[in-house]
């Protein structure tokens, strides 16, 4: 009989299941198989006729499969245990887990992400990821796999580059907490090839055109106190245009609205950086604002978040700034918000760009634009004006420089030019 300590040193073998270990006596009747001078077993001909098993740690619970040939079986032992040499070892048994109860894990992880981003994630979990994947065991999911149905997403789904990008982005991050957790060797989701990604069009406003949304945006500010003042609607100041068709926008009064136009295209910020500025953060006298948080709407509700690389920064702003915010913060001091709504609560970017922004650039005749693009306005502006890359990404909250040269390369194209006419001075 073998001892305990004995089998313990067995760390693998692979065994005939269809056979003793007793050689066949002289009067026993030889099995048809091939090369077996040992007594069939009570289970011959039934099932797999090969088992390979192993332990994959010491005094660990043995892991058999079957096979129906011994070179087949050798040879899924022989990777297992090179596994197990190498530590990255699966035991079937933590990866009979299916992608939907690992989602769940994973979910609850999203705690440390903004609400906005961490909606985006489900919503790209439920609508992409667990239609296909839900009820997949982890063992079971291979590279290939993985592979077709990306591709399939713009073949067949006709999804947009970005989207499917953002789709392998979740699907790796789920897949990455299986490896960190032990339930996968190696992530399926590297690798996979991914479709370009096309670079959405960017516009930069010119000096002209920013004045001219402003211009706008005073005019309409003006013309929605008027109706508010007489209570009622009222007929709106005819809009007369000049020789070249463009619209002659009457002269207003400077509004919360153009300032807020102005401080997104003069300072760079994000408009939730905007919405949460408090009056604090402003110091006039430097000339900089100190970003540290930002608002957005997630399904109706306002929720705060840190700023997008979670890093707090100083942002400069110009001194044609200065006057406007003072007169907009007044006697107000504090915690109090730079540009509240009227029930004093952030002012939300949906409701702002239908409202605000979107009838401003009818107006101006700058469709189309989205606040968004007065961020890159700034950019043009800032790289048109001398600053530097490292500059312009500090303005920009920006979590490197390469970023910003990825964002806005064609912005130094006239860099180049200067460098090559360099090279022609004697």
């Amino acid at each position: 009989m073998t001892s305990n300590a004995t089998t313990r040193r067995v760390r693998s073998n692979v065994f005939d299941r269809w056979h003793t270990r007793d050689a066949l006596g002289a009067d026993d009747v030889k099995c048809k198989c091939r090369s077996v001078d040992r007594k069939p077993s009570t289970r011959h001909g039934v099932g797999k006729r090969y088992t390979a098993r192993y332990v994959p740690e010491f005094g660990g619970a043995p892991i058999s499969k079957g096979f129906d040939t011994k070179a087949a079986a050798e040879q899924w032992l022989s990777v297992q245990m090179a596994s197990v040499v190498r530590g990255d070892h699966v035991a079937p048994d933590r990866a009979a887990i299916t992608v939907s109860t690992l989602a769940e894990t994973w979910k609850a992880g999203l705690t440390s992400r903004t609400k906005s981003t961490a909606r985006s994630y489900e919503s790209v979990l439920a609508q992409h990821v667990l239609p296909r994947w839900s009820g997949v065991r982890l063992a079971d999911i291979e590279h290939g796999d993985v592979v077709t149905w990306i591709a399939s997403l713009t073949s067949e789904r006709d999804l947009a580059p970005s989207t499917v990008r953002h789709v392998h982005v979740v699907m790796r991050m789920i897949l990455d907490l299986a490896v960190r957790d032990g339930r996968m060797p190696r992530n399926p989701c590297d690798g996979v090839p991914l479709p370009r990604a096309r670079r959405a069009t960017q516009r930069f406003l010119t000096r002209a055109e920013l004045a001219r949304l402003v211009a706008a945006a005073d005019h309409l500010a003006g013309e929605r106190e008027r109706a508010q003042r007489a209570g009622k609607r009222v007929e709106p100041v005819a809009i007369e245009q000049d020789d070249d068709g463009q619209n002659v926008i009457p002269a207003g009064e400077p509004s919360v609205d153009g300032l807020m136009m102005r401080v997104l295209a003069l300072t760079g910020i994000r408009f939730g950086e905007l919405a949460g500025l408090r009056i604090e953060c402003v110091n006039l006298d430097k000339r900089r604002l100190s970003i540290r948080a930002s608002v957005s709407e997630v399904s109706g509700k306002l929720e705060w978040s840190d700023t997008k690389n979670h890093t707090a920064r100083e942002v400069a702003f110009p001194s044609s700034l200065v006057e406007p915010l003072r007169a907009q913060i007044g006697d107000r001091t504090g915690g109090e918000l730079v540009f509240p709504s009227r029930s004093g609560e952030p002012v939300r970017n949906p409701a702002w760009s239908k409202r605000v922004f979107k009838p401003a650039v009818e107006l101006a005749q700058l469709a189309p634009l989205t606040p968004h693009d007065l961020r890159d306005t700034y950019a043009s502006l800032a790289v048109h004006g001398g600053a530097r890359v490292k500059t312009l990404q500090r303005q920009l909250g920006h979590a490197s420089a390469a970023m910003t040269l990825d964002v806005y390369a064609g912005l130094f194209e006239d860099e180049l030019d200067s460098v090559a006419d360099a090279l022609d001075v004697e």
